[in-house]
């Protein structure tokens, strides 16, 4: 018995040992084929497709364009001549000689006030000096006879000259009761009326030039170098968000401020329609001399993250996309200049790239967005 039951136990071992060698040479087998599978998919240098349905992405073709350097930023515009029209002389207005919101020409009347004390005062110094002027003459002539002495001829002459310098004072202060324009424009709301009593500098009407229009912008230190006199300047206001307005650097400020590294610039742009006013802001680019062809493409297009910018290209052929590293250059509107890693006519995806991994396969659908999803796919 004793010898049977070792028998048994013998066989039972051989059997494990047999199961066990077989078992390692499975396990070596697969792991020889994955190896080898291995093997080829870094010779190939892309991992296989991943199995299932395309991915439905949008695309575009990367474009290469004619590319205008500038230097944006953000102006506001001032009227080339602007003023607010005020009396030098206090007293009750007379006569409102303009309307509000008309056109002027330089020197013509606004407003009169009230003068006539001092045109009183004028007549009847002008009254006294043809007396004045008969009595200086009589003297003289008596001088000469050395009938009157000296002192009384100087008298005489006093008399004459102080008459005539009160006519010219008088006549000064009547012409400064009538308030001009300064120069011709525009003229805003009156802010007087008949009868009101006006202090010197109280407040009559806005008067603009609007012939140009002065955009006054910034720029930092660093773009100095790039702004000269005479430089082309496009404007796009908020009012006109079709037309751009072309105008020409007329003054750079010859110092930075200190606090802020900034420049201030001015530049000029024809206003004859009239349709710019003062106070309206713009966003002005400073035309550099620097352009030529760019490799551009949409900003959606390039995936930023913390190890570079990358973008999805698509294999034409096979459909599958593969991620490229980019450099990225200047912006402008919703596109970006590829500095490197694109040329023209590659395929890329701008919408879509969440789901996106090397080797996916894609279905691209018209346009640069995607159909907004109206039904949750069920698992």
């Amino acid at each position: 018995m004793a010898g049977c039951r070792i028998s048994r136990d013998v066989t039972g071992l051989v059997t494990g040992a047999v199961i066990a060698l077989v078992m390692a040479a499975g396990w070596s087998s697969a792991a020889l084929a994955e190896g080898e599978q291995a093997d080829q998919t870094a010779k190939e240098g892309t991992p296989p497709a991943a199995a299932g349905p395309a991915i439905d992405v949008a695309a575009t073709a990367v474009a290469e364009i004619d590319w205008q350097e500038k230097i944006s930023s953000i102006g506001v515009a001032e009227a080339v001549q602007g003023v607010d029209v005020s009396g030098s002389e206090a007293g009750v207005v007379a006569e409102i000689l303009f309307d509000s919101g008309s056109e002027v020409k330089v020197g013509e009347p606004l407003v009169r006030l009230d003068s006539s004390k001092e045109q009183a005062d004028l007549r009847a110094t002008q009254a006294q000096i043809p007396a004045a002027e008969a009595d200086l003459k009589r003297k003289r002539q008596l001088v000469k006879e050395r009938v009157v002495s000296q002192s009384d001829l100087d008298d005489a002459q006093s008399k004459y000259d102080s008459l005539n310098a009160q006519s010219i004072s008088l006549t000064a202060t009547i012409d400064r009761r009538i308030i001009t324009a300064p120069f011709g424009g525009v003229l805003g709301i009156r802010k007087v009326n008949l009868g009101q009593y006006l202090h010197p500098g109280d407040l009559i009407a806005s008067l603009q030039d609007l012939s140009v229009m002065r955009m006054r912008f910034l720029v930092g230190q660093k773009d100095f170098a790039k702004i000269k006199l005479g430089q082309e300047i496009d404007a796009r206001f908020d009012a006109y968000p079709d037309e751009v307005f072309k105008g020409r650097i007329t003054a750079i400020e010859p110092s930075v401020k200190y606090t802020s590294g900034i420049i201030p610039i001015q530049a000029e742009i024809p206003n004859s329609d009239m349709k710019l006013l003062p106070g309206m802001y713009a966003s002005l680019d400073v035309l550099l001399p620097d352009h030529g062809k760019k490799i551009v493409v949409p900003q959606s297009a390039v995936i930023f993250n913390l190890y570079g910018e990358t973008t999805y290209v698509i294999d034409q052929q096979s459909m599958t996309v593969q991620p490229v590293t980019v450099r990225t250059g200047a912006r402008r509107d919703n596109i970006v200049v590829i500095e490197s890693g694109l040329k023209a006519g590659d395929m890329v995806v701008v919408a879509g790239q969440l789901k996106l991994s090397t080797g996916t396969k894609v279905n691209v659908v018209e346009g640069q967005t995607l159909p907004e999803m109206t039904q949750v796919p069920l698992q």
